[in-house]
């Protein structure tokens, strides 16, 4: 597990949407107390300063539906003075804070904050469902220390596709946003899957936080605008699936120039972007010190991976070990394959009999999509000699050698420096992965079983697909 190949020395009161209090919204049964926590720690916040003693007798007497001249009578503080002065006040400030455009009132006092406290704290996409959330403990504690430093205005977290980017990211907002020591304003889920517009994506984030503040009509002005609420709210934002800027190249401009104003400029609010290559921009901002972090996601540790293997019914140990070496503790593609398994074989014993390496659809339409439309034919003949040299038994390859096969062998004449450029762009891909012999600490490359059987097979022919002319001239 790395948290980080660390490119950078040393390093390592909610606005709900309006909605009617309907019954199911005060279907879960709050105690006095915990409504009681809950809104001092909400007061606090608005106006620097805990509920007084008379505001908390009519909060309580308005919870069990007392008259002020009841209040009075089991308190030192006359009538008048709680329904005058003190529920007036009190009642203006919960109906800006938890009135969602409704008039908090002694009435219905009890059913606002109700609905207040049951609805879900996260708003904006819906989150992956994290019931079944296995391992990640170091991960987890990583980032929440990196969120907890306020250091950093965005946090990268990187890997292959159906690694457990998304579940991670899921499973942090979830933690912090029921932890108290974090004190953020909001918390907002947004995927990135339907590659949004950069104008659509910041109003929807505007009307989450700022819902009554008019957006204006140009970019850059949108852009300013959010960055000037992230420095008056505090707000933990995820970004999921940021794969915008390899496959929609139009929006690439738009959206470079919002996460360098992101990174570079002063807010106090944490952004939390998941994507599966990072991006050359990202490389930047932390050679040059600027406030982003990132942290590459590897393969579940591999208890955890028995643990979902065993769940999913594959109970022999030593399947289990194939498996998780097979396909590299990839969670998604254990899933799949442990699903196939038992469709189509009916046990494991008759697969292990057979043994195969399945690829899922989902990591090979993704994959179908990052070599038709981001790999250079470079790439992909160095994909293809890595794949065809594992088959005659050489799994691992050094720089040297693929240099001199290609020179010698396979009549390519191709320069130093771009074979390091283009090993460089495929390990940061996940497409091929890097080993350090321990004596000689020289580099060897390799390709995951996985990934070789996608490159073999090439069942659409888009790996195969390149002009050998197009290569440059060694030099």
């Amino acid at each position: 597990m790395a948290y980080s190949a660390s490119l950078q020395s040393g390093s390592y009161s909610a606005k709900a949407p309006s909605q009617t209090h309907s019954e199911s919204n005060t279907s879960k049964k709050i105690t006095l107390e915990e409504a009681l926590e809950f809104l001092n720690e909400l007061i606090h916040k608005a106006r620097d300063k805990s509920l007084s003693e008379p505001e908390i007798i009519v909060f309580k007497g308005a919870w069990y539906e007392q008259s002020y001249e009841e209040m009075s009578k089991t308190s030192t503080y006359k009538k008048n003075y709680l329904q005058r002065r003190i529920a007036i006040d009190l009642f203006d400030l919960l109906t800006k804070i938890i009135g969602n455009g409704e008039q908090v009132c002694k009435r219905n006092l009890r059913a606002c904050i109700q609905s207040f406290m049951s609805q879900d704290l996260i708003k904006g996409s819906k989150l992956p469902d994290v019931s079944k959330f296995y391992g990640r403990t170091q991960e987890l504690l990583y980032l929440k220390e990196l969120v907890a430093t306020q250091q950093f205005n965005c946090i990268s977290v990187v890997g292959v596709a159906g690694i457990g980017k998304s579940f991670l990211a899921a499973k942090l907002i979830t933690d912090i946003s029921k932890d108290k020591k974090f004190e953020f304003d909001f918390f907002i889920w947004k995927s990135l899957a339907h590659s949004p517009r950069i104008e659509d994506l910041i109003t929807e984030l505007l009307e989450i936080i700022e819902p009554q503040i008019i957006s204006p009509n140009y970019t850059q002005e949108k852009i300013t605008l959010l960055l000037k609420v992230l420095k008056q709210k505090r707000c933990f934002i995820v970004l999921d699936e940021f794969e915008i800027l390899y496959q929609n190249p139009k929006l690439n401009l738009d959206y470079l120039i919002f996460i360098r104003r992101l990174v570079e400029e002063n807010h106090q609010s944490c952004i939390i972007i998941t994507n599966r290559i990072l991006l050359d921009e990202f490389v930047e901002f932390i050679n040059n010190n600027r406030p982003l972090q990132f942290l590459r996601l590897e393969g579940l540790d591999t208890d955890s991976a028995i643990k979902l293997l065993t769940n999913k019914g594959i109970t022999d140990l030593q399947r289990c070990h194939q498996l998780i070496q097979t396909y590299r503790g990839n969670p998604s593609e254990l899933n799949d394959v442990t699903n196939r398994i038992q469709n189509m074989f009916g046990n494991t014993e008759i697969f292990f009999e057979n043994p195969t390496t399945l690829v899922s659809k989902k990591l090979e339409n993704i994959l179908n999509k990052i070599v038709g439309n981001v790999l250079e034919d470079i790439h992909k003949q160095i994909m293809i000699y890595i794949a065809e040299k594992a088959v005659e038994g050489l799994e691992s390859i050094t720089i040297t050698t693929i240099l001199n096969d290609f020179k010698l062998n396979q009549g390519i004449s191709i320069s130093t420096l771009d074979l390091v450029k283009a090993l460089e762009n495929l390990e940061r891909m996940s497409l091929i992965e890097s080993i350090k012999n321990a004596v000689t600490k020289e580099i060897c490359f390799t390709l995951q079983p996985v990934i070789k059987k996608y490159v073999l097979t090439d069942t659409l022919g888009i790996v195969h697909s390149f002009n050998y002319s197009k290569f440059k001239i060694a030099s």
